[in-house]
């Protein structure tokens, strides 16, 4: 009988033990578990946008220096062109490319709706760069040594790479080395810009985790425009 008492006792013991153990290792796989979501990649509509910014704050400063003069209420912003064939999207357009990244448990579920039902995706990107004033800045500040940067493209002494930085392929001077490494600082800027803003059209949030992950496709798109010319 005491025998009996004392199995069961020692059973109780063990399940009483056994609980938290178990709950624990519970707990554990649930606090490293992660979700797969889509996060969509629209490539047309990134080059779209890329091609009108380019062309908005580069071109136009580049064709009359006196308009980084101008007051605020004399400037004139050109407005966003409409992309040929796209003017109208369904409900869920078939995008020319989506990514999947792997997000974390604590990152928010609700995805994939903003764009599409703010209508224009390729406006509703370059209206969120344009909010973004370092990325304005980096546009900006490209302007004012276009004609260096495109000089040296004429001579061959650097080309485009294929992640939207220039790639040096000749001697520079001291002058065109701090005009090669400043453009590819804003260039990064302006990339990393592009892949906040396509973390923030899917409803993610924009950690730094998250922008990494679209960063190369932002930098081939960003790359694909400078190479045709923008």
């Amino acid at each position: 009988m005491k025998q009996t008492n004392r199995g069961e006792t020692m059973e109780r013991i063990a399940k009483y033990m056994l609980k938290p153990f178990v709950l624990f290792i519970c707990f554990y796989l649930v606090s490293c578990a992660t979700i797969t979501v889509n996060v969509y990649f629209p490539a047309e509509e990134v080059r779209d946008a890329y091609s009108s910014l380019e062309e908005e704050f580069l071109e136009q400063d580049g064709e009359d220096g006196s308009n980084s003069e101008q007051t605020p209420e004399t400037q004139t912003v050109k407005p966003t062109p409409m992309p040929q064939s796209r003017s109208v999207y369904p409900d869920e357009p078939t995008l020319s490319e989506t990514k999947v990244i792997v997000i974390k448990r604590e990152i928010s579920f609700d995805f994939g709706n903003y764009a599409w039902a703010q209508g224009n995706i390729s406006q509703q990107i370059a209206k969120k760069i344009r909010a973004m004033p370092q990325v304005i800045n980096a546009y900006k500040s490209r302007a004012k040594r276009q004609d260096v940067i495109d000089n040296l493209l004429s001579q061959k002494k650097v080309v485009e790479g294929n992640q939207g930085l220039l790639v040096k392929k000749g001697i520079l001077t001291p002058q065109e080395t701090k005009a090669f490494n400043d453009e590819n600082g804003d260039r990064k800027t302006i990339i990393r810009g592009m892949a906040r803003a396509i973390v923030e059209i899917n409803n993610l949030d924009p950690t730094a985790e998250n922008i990494n992950k679209v960063l190369p496709e932002a930098a081939r798109q960003f790359a694909s425009v400078r190479r045709s010319g923008g």
